[in-house]
């Protein structure tokens, strides 16, 4: 077996996942508008092990931050981080 086939044989980034990425935010937003990109993007996800996976992990990743977003920020942490804007 050659390299190139060993390679191959590993998870290599087609065109179809490269597309994918580029469009995953936006799936997973929900701002996604076209259907044929849309339909696209679920048929890839479905068939994809390695996009899928990204995908959940993303989910999971941006679910947590929304929940950590629901925690009041300290008083003196609002206060550094406007002195740091302002002092820009």
């Amino acid at each position: 077996m050659t390299k190139k086939t060993e390679m191959h044989h590993t998870h290599t980034f087609d065109s179809d996942c490269l597309e994918a990425f580029d469009h995953l935010y936006a799936y997973l937003n929900g701002e996604i508008e076209d259907q044929e990109t849309l339909d696209k993007m679920e048929h890839h996800l479905a068939h994809c092990k390695s996009c899928f996976s990204r995908a959940q992990m993303e989910r999971e990743l941006n679910m947590r931050m929304k929940q950590a977003g629901q925690d009041e920020v300290p008083e003196s942490l609002k206060n550094r981080l406007k002195d740091l804007m302002d002092a820009l």
